[in-house]
């Protein structure tokens, strides 16, 4: 085992080359091995003419029905080549936290083993959904969830704050099916959240732009016309706040704040 080799992690962003950080494309085209998983086919032949000692993933990420076993699949990989290689970079779509608990997992292991090990920030779908959208997350609080873990745990949030739900497409999936009828999660999607918001209320489907000088995808409907609505893998759901956004009378006397400068 080589004791002075490292692990870091690094994300891609959202947009081709555009969201890739100074620091993170160093660490691709300076480490002795890049292993790699991302969904834009560019964005692979980059890396893989950026530094010739690169592989990737994909071959581990289908490799079982069930996503979970893929990624323990993926992180020991990740782990295997730390210990025969020096020094490590693995490259993420997006931010190399969200939804990609492989990272933090390879992190954390590499860690416990002794190596150096740590993980770059990215930019995710999230900050260039509150760019498009022009929401400030900090006007009125942000919940983000994962939509299937929304509805299995029945997530509390509060319905006056911006709401962020991740993979609207795919509820209910557990692995990485080709095709998915997702009408069924929608109707459950919807019947959960009418008991917070009216049928009527306005909602948008966000898809990130993938590429410069593309433009993102906004389609703006009911909650209750979701049904109908044309979601894709890389579909965000966003649900504004509702209006009914009274402050505490009592908290506001004691903080000494004045309603009218609110």
């Amino acid at each position: 085992m080589i004791k002075n080799a490292s692990l870091v992690v690094v994300g891609t962003g959202i947009k081709f080359l555009s969201h890739l950080t100074v620091e993170a494309r160093a660490y691709i085209e300076q480490s002795d091995k890049v292993l790699f998983l991302v969904n834009d086919p560019g964005m692979k032949q980059w890396i893989s003419k950026t530094n010739p000692q690169s592989e990737s993933l994909d071959f581990l990420y289908s490799k079982f029905s069930l996503r979970k076993y893929c990624y323990q699949a993926i992180t020991e990989y990740i782990l295997q080549t730390v210990k025969e290689i020096k020094h490590v970079c693995v490259v993420l779509y997006g931010h190399p936290c969200v939804f990609a608990q492989i990272g933090i997992d390879a992190v954390n292991l590499a860690k416990k083993e002794g190596f150096y090990a740590k993980l770059l920030p990215g930019i995710s779908s999230a900050d260039c959904l509150f760019s498009d959208l022009l929401i400030d997350p900090g006007s009125h609080g942000c919940h983000s969830f994962e939509a299937t873990d929304f509805l299995l745990y029945k997530r509390k949030f509060d319905p006056r704050s911006h709401l962020i739900l991740y993979q609207a497409d795919i509820i209910g999936v557990l692995g990485n099916p080709r095709v998915h009828n997702n009408k069924k999660g929608a109707e459950l999607l919807i019947r959960y959240l009418s008991d917070f918001y009216t049928l009527n209320h306005k909602v948008i489907l966000y898809e990130a732009a993938q590429y410069p000088s593309f433009e993102a995808k906004i389609e703006q409907y009911s909650l209750g016309s979701l049904m109908e609505a044309a979601f894709s893998r890389i579909t965000t759901l966003y649900i504004p706040p509702c209006n009914n956004n009274e402050y505490d009378h009592k908290m506001l006397e004691e903080l000494g704040i004045n309603a009218f400068d609110l």
